[in-house]
């Protein structure tokens, strides 16, 4: 989880409460402070919330709920003059940008640090680390206008930010630490993304490196902000994030217009958006009988505004999706320590559910005989999910409208996402054992049907179909009572030959075997794995 550093004096005079009442009330906006340290806090916070990157977001937060600063917060923009001409030949590298001149501002080494660490963390979180958006910061007056969105060859050079020299962009990639972590995000086929003023001074090589000509400091008045993105929409919400944090911070907002490739657009966009209100919903989900004008006055202290049968919510909010999370605000802002329990009327006592009970049985046993337990994401991309595996994905499941290409198929099986993770950690040391009791997804026909499933890899030099198998059959032995048997078989995730489906009872529960070759090159783990999938539904109903 993301944390925020706050200094309590500064935060005492930004939201105009003393330090006791702000340290009571921050849990009750979403936060979690993880101990004093001096006269600072450290606050940790939920990723779905980029606008409480900074203690300028907080605040704004805490003000509402404190009833100081309540309803939607508005921030006016105008035109700063300043456009931006979008390369064609960028259409396949990083073919996005969207930008704001912030004037007017009065930073402190605090101020300047709060901004840096919002910018990681929004590289980090909505950016998933700069591969979908990356933000620039520059001192806008050392910037030259009109700018330029343009591909370079890797002999371009620049002077990177913090370099005493200009280096070419085959330098940068190869020599600095930000070149070899984020170099494979920038560009392919000999062609990089760069932005360049009018007297040729280079902002950024995106996503990996500013310029050092622009950088950001405690003098700095004026800044620059552009955002790279390879989504447009995530490239727009990162600004909306930045740039209302900036006007927090005295600016005022400056739009600039980008023109060059598909219909000129004005940016940022700061017009609220709006979502259904849903009465109904609020009280059904809260089990308080609220009136709509209790509903209004508490979704203004959480920073938003009824309007008719409607929610506006600030551009900043990017996770406001569904009338439920409008339920929420209203918890949130009616206050939660406010919500008093209420008990069942059955005085019967409750008894655990049989199945749970299996689920749980099934990851004890796992994790007993060595293996580690992974809890991974239930909506993938189509590239961990279909491509790795060289799989036909015809029948995937996609989601309407994501918000992510990360977070956009329902995955089906287990095995994409522990391969994964075992991709994520090929420098820790091996064997490396991993599990999962987890839920996948199958297509009936025009219906979703969801299936409990245990997954399990094995990866070190000397992992094989035998030491799977071992380990499969003690697990069903232990937990069910039953023998499995092996038959040989083709499964899309393991290697022919090295395969066999699993029977219990003559019924097939699940596959067993070696991973393709081409599937642990693909996900660049260098040992070989072998692993399983089994229906845990399927095994449970033999028990009865």
């Amino acid at each position: 989880m993301p944390v925020v550093k706050i200094d309590l004096p500064r935060f005492e005079k930004m939201v105009g409460a003393d330090r006791e009442t702000i340290l009571d009330r921050l849990p009750f906006v979403g936060l979690e402070h993880e101990g004093l340290e001096g006269d600072s806090v450290r606050v940790e916070y939920s990723p779905n919330r980029p606008d409480f990157g900074s203690d300028y977001g907080i605040a704004r937060a805490l003000r509402g709920l404190l009833g100081k600063e309540v309803g939607l917060p508005r921030y006016p923009t105008r035109s700063s003059g300043i456009r931006v001409t979008v390369g064609k030949r960028l259409s396949k590298v990083r073919p996005f940008i969207a930008c704001a001149a912030v004037t007017g501002l009065r930073l402190d080494d605090e101020d300047v640090r709060q901004l840096v660490s919002l910018q990681e963390d929004l590289h980090n979180g909505l950016g998933r680390k700069r591969r979908v958006a990356a933000i620039g910061l520059h001192d806008m007056d050392a910037v030259a206008p009109p700018l330029y969105y343009k591909a370079v060859g890797p002999s371009y050079k620049f002077r990177p930010l913090g370099s005493l020299g200009e280096k070419s962009i085959d330098e940068v990639l190869r020599d600095l630490p930000e070149g070899r972590e984020y170099g494979r995000f920038a560009g392919s086929s000999g062609s990089f993304p760069v932005i360049v003023d009018s007297a040729g001074t280079t902002l950024s090589f995106p996503p990996v490196i500013n310029g050092d000509a622009t950088k950001v400091t405690p003098r700095t008045r004026n800044v620059f902000v552009d955002v790279t993105s390879t989504v447009a929409r995530t490239g727009d919400d990162v600004l909306a994030v930045m740039a209302s944090t900036l006007a927090e911070a005295g600016g005022s907002i400056g739009t600039v217009e980008i023109s060059g490739v598909g219909r000129a657009r004005s940016t940022p966009d700061l017009a609220p958006q709006s979502l259904r209100l849903d009465t109904g919903l609020i009280r059904s989900a809260l089990g308080l009988e609220l009136t709509d004008r209790q509903i209004a006055a508490a979704l203004a202290r959480s920073r938003l505004e009824v309007r008719g049968r409607h929610v506006l919510g600030p551009r900043y909010r990017v996770d406001l999706m569904h009338p439920i999370d409008i339920a929420e605000e209203v918890a949130l802002g009616y206050g939660i320590d406010r919500l008093e329990p209420v008990y069942p009327p059955s005085m019967q006592a409750g008894s655990f559910n049989d199945f749970e009970q299996f689920l749980d049985a099934a990851s004890t046993l796992m994790a007993e005989s060595g293996m580690t337990e992974l809890m991974t994401y239930e909506l993938v991309d189509e590239k961990t999910l279909y491509e790795n595996f060289g799989r036909d994905s015809a029948s995937r499941i996609s989601v309407h409208e994501p918000k992510s290409i990360d977070h956009s198929l329902l995955r089906d099986s287990l095995l994409p996402t522990l391969m994964s993770a075992l991709s994520a950690n090929v420098k820790e040391e091996y064997p490396q054992r991993v599990y999962e009791v987890g839920r996948v997804y199958r297509r009936k026909g025009d219906r979703v049907t969801e299936e409990w499933h245990l997954g399990c890899l094995d990866a070190h030099s000397q992992a094989s179909f035998t030491e799977a198998k071992m380990y499969l059959e003690a697990l069903c032995r232990t937990l069910a009572g039953k023998e499995v048997s092996a038959k040989a078989a083709e499964h899309w995730a393991f290697a022919s030959g090295r395969c066999a489906s699993v029977h219990a009872s003559g019924r097939t529960i699940g596959y067993v075997g070696e991973l393709a070759p081409q599937t642990i090159d693909a996900a660049g783990v260098n040992v070989p794995v072998a692993g399983f999938e089994i229906d845990l539904a399927a095994l449970h109903e033999l028990l009865k």
